[in-house]
């Protein structure tokens, strides 16, 4: 939009750069998962190990997230996932998983988008815990 647009539309203040959202989960989660090149599947790195499941969690809630805005998700799959998936990887019980969800208010679960995700408007919301000292 032209510039000369945005300063006769009061609407034009409306436009928000989306990258700011895009910096926060890649400062989030760096030392925390990368991104296979070839797969992108998780790699978990030695932080998150020692991090709390909910921190994983929450760290591989962006990390969905992230492969979204990456355009790394199959056709048919969804950025939400089940609890199933989350637990395989951080190696504890579904009922886990289904309790941090209910505890993290950041965290939704929309059978339409295929289960637990972050929407985009509790991304802030979930950085920022992710990198607080707060645990639980």
């Amino acid at each position: 939009m032209a510039n000369k647009e945005q300063e006769e539309n009061p609407l034009a203040d409306l436009y928000v750069d989306a990258s700011e959202d895009r910096e926060r989960i890649r400062d989030a989660i760096s030392g925390l998962i990368g991104i296979d090149t070839e797969t992108a599947k998780p790699v978990l790195r030695e932080k998150f190990s020692s991090s709390t499941s909910k921190k994983q969690f929450t760290a591989l809630l962006l990390y969905r997230r992230a492969l979204l805005s990456l355009d790394e998700l199959e056709e048919d799959e969804t950025v939400g996932q089940d609890s199933t998936y989350f637990a395989d990887l951080i190696g504890v019980d579904d009922s886990t998983i289904r309790h941090a969800a209910t505890d993290l208010d950041f965290v939704v679960n929309d059978d339409e988008q295929g289960g637990y995700l972050i929407p985009p408007h509790k991304t802030q919301q979930a950085t920022k815990w992710l990198n607080s000292g707060e645990e639980d």
